[in-house]
């Protein structure tokens, strides 16, 4: 009775429902469609994107962002002119913006896309976002996409979990709240997803489909058993005996696969862990092209339409030199570079001892403690906790919602799913291990950005200006809103003006303390857990214990009271009696140098 009484209070998100299916309906198709026998399943790549992925379907790309994608086969998809896709956009990004731009995907459900990074956002997506030639059906998180997926692996029609609650993330998504009936609190129920094709990269498989991956998983172990087709395709197709002896290796069984693929260097230009590094140069040819409408036909014309195939493109890229150029990249044997970061670097005048980057990263890193662990973004996070570990936090424990756990990172990542952050891990592990850590409590601080912010935390990382007409698509959540909701403590880095700090944000992407005082834990989030700092170039804050309003802590050297009041859209808390921020120690500065020797966020 209770049950009912509490169930009137559910809420439902406004976003279309894609890729559902009843549990029952779907376990007819598999018994009619999937086979149990071990079958010859290789086929061209031109055979595998004919065959399975057909018009207005709904596309899954496995791996994650620029790591372990199948690009052979969204450029097969592309040169066949497929038409009126729509994509889940977990992690999309290099494979969704060429698929947007050449107008094979005109509908995207968002977790993260029209973004690269570090590199940037997409020129050519977002702008077919902004103008109306490619609509947005709902948003989600990565760990929502991730959980859509596990239940429909596992045959539900919709999995509990306490994700996006009280944003508008939710009330752009398809998912519905309800009480939970043992606690009595709200959660969040992520409706199951079945793609209609799924397209995973591997490093090898056999011809019936057994596929292996090194390193993470991401969640290509739910995705491939959620997907209705599955095409694999594969660096090299190798004998089931290699197969049965290290079964455990083996990620993907036959009987998920309907297509084996045979394509060496499949993933160009995104990386390949422990074999081949991300094209840079290529990845840059694209986002300066793609600026224009002009320069992405120009780039299809060259590069997917201008080729009969895959290794011709290998060829026209830069064939055998620049493939092992990528190669001793991977392997620590030749220094990266990138094309992208000429500009990007900021220059510090020479009578400055430090950066306002360098004080960011600094910053951040002395509120790390030892013996803790930290949820790790792209960026200054990876900086920071990168130099809290080589200084006074040794024993700190890094999770990326990748899957990587605990690596000793040589050098600056790229991607919060770069193969250097599972290098010397003590697991690669996926997203639903890391987001289930955070989720269970194993995980003291999470960082945060953010394009815009509030006096209670919260954050958008979604749009600017109107959600149905906006001036800016940004990438979405991403894993924002899952450390936002999860993670005991975050910490939040973004420069600090009157258009970033605002009274009211446009889209509440990731929840600080909502309305303030118990409004977070009212809401169903997990109790104590929220916004610890937030660090801009001016200066550190905090939030007051009752209110839950932002606070100053401290003031940067050189900063005065007036620059952080005239800096900020909303009243911040100012008490009486404020510190002045520690400064960098130079040896703090050299660390920082030898974690970023490309200079890729504290410049050179």
């Amino acid at each position: 009775m209770v049950l009912v009484e509490n169930n009137k209070e559910m809420q439902k998100g406004t976003g279309k429902l894609v890729g559902w299916h009843d549990p029952d309906e779907n376990r007819q198709w598999i018994l009619t469609n999937k086979s149990r026998c071990l079958e010859d399943k290789r086929m061209t790549v031109t055979e595998a994107v004919s065959r399975f992925v057909k018009d207005e379907s709904l596309l899954a790309m496995g791996g994650f962002g620029h790591v372990r994608v199948s690009m052979a086969i969204v450029y097969e998809m592309i040169r066949q002119r497929k038409r009126n896709l729509t994509m889940t956009g977990k992690t999309a990004v290099h494979d969704l913006d060429l698929l947007v731009g050449s107008g094979c995907v005109n509908t995207v459900e968002v977790a993260y896309s029209f973004g690269h990074e570090l590199r940037g956002l997409s020129p050519a997506s977002r702008r077919a976002v902004e103008t109306g030639q490619c609509k947005v059906s709902g948003e989600i998180s990565n760990a929502g996409y991730q959980w859509r997926f596990l239940a429909a692996m596992m045959g539900l029609p919709f999995i509990p979990t306490r994700v996006m609650l009280g944003t508008d993330t939710f009330k752009k998504s398809s998912a519905q709240t309800m009480i939970d009936p043992f606690s009595e609190k709200p959660v969040c129920l992520l409706p199951a997803c079945y793609p209609d094709v799924a397209v995973i990269h591997v490093p090898r498989c056999d011809k019936f489909g057994n596929a292996q991956i090194d390193g993470i998983m991401v969640e290509d172990f739910e995705l491939s058993r959620a997907a209705r087709h599955l095409i694999l395709t594969t660096e090299k197709i190798v004998d089931i005996k290699q197969i049965r002896q290290e079964p455990w290796k083996t990620v993907i069984p036959f009987y998920l696969a309907s297509a084996v693929v045979e394509v060496p260097f499949g993933s160009h230009p995104c990386q390949m862990p422990y074999l081949y590094f991300f094209d840079e140069d290529h990845i840059g040819e694209w986002l300066s092209l793609s600026a224009t409408d002009d320069g992405v036909r120009q780039y299809l014309d060259k590069y997917v339409y201008g080729v009969d195939d895959f290794q011709q493109y290998l060829k026209l890229v830069g064939g055998v030199k620049k493939l092992a150029q990528l190669k001793r990249i991977e392997h620590f044997k030749e220094p990266m570079s990138a094309p992208w970061l000429k500009g990007k670097n900021e220059k510090k005048p020479l009578t400055e001892l430090y950066s306002s980057t360098e004080l960011l990263a600094c910053v951040a890193a002395h509120i790390l403690e030892d013996k803790k662990s930290v949820f790790v973004g792209t960026g200054l996070p990876m900086i920071a906790a990168m130099l809290a570990q080589r200084t006074h936090a040794p024993n700190l424990l890094l999770f990326f919602e990748a899957g990587g756990i605990g690596p000793e990172m040589p050098v600056l990542p790229i991607s919060v799913g770069d193969s250097r952050t599972f290098y010397h891990a003590v697991a690669a592990s996926s997203m639903h291990d890391s987001m289930a850590m955070a989720q269970a409590g194993y995980i003291d601080y999470g960082f945060l950005g953010g394009a815009q912010i509030d006096m209670y935390g919260n954050l958008n990382t979604t749009v600017i200006g109107p959600y149905e007409h906006p001036k800016v698509r940004l990438p979405g959540s991403g894993g924002a809103n899952d450390v936002g909701t999860l993670c005991n403590n975050t910490i939040i880095i973004m420069r600090q003006d009157k258009h970033r700090f605002l009274e009211k944000i446009d889209f509440l992407t990731t929840p600080g303390y909502l309305n303030g005082f118990d409004s977070r834990e009212k809401t169903g989030l997990p109790a104590g857990s929220g916004p610890y700092r937030v660090i801009s170039q001016l200066g550190v804050y905090g939030f007051d214990d009752e209110s839950k309003r932002m606070k100053l802590l401290s003031i940067h050297p050189g900063v005065i009271i007036d620059q952080i009041k005239e800096n900020s859209g909303f009243e911040i808390i100012i008490p009486k009696t404020i510190s002045v921020t520690t400064p960098p120690l130079q040896k703090e500065l050299a660390i920082l140098k030898k974690i970023d020797p490309a200079g890729m966020v504290i410049g050179k």
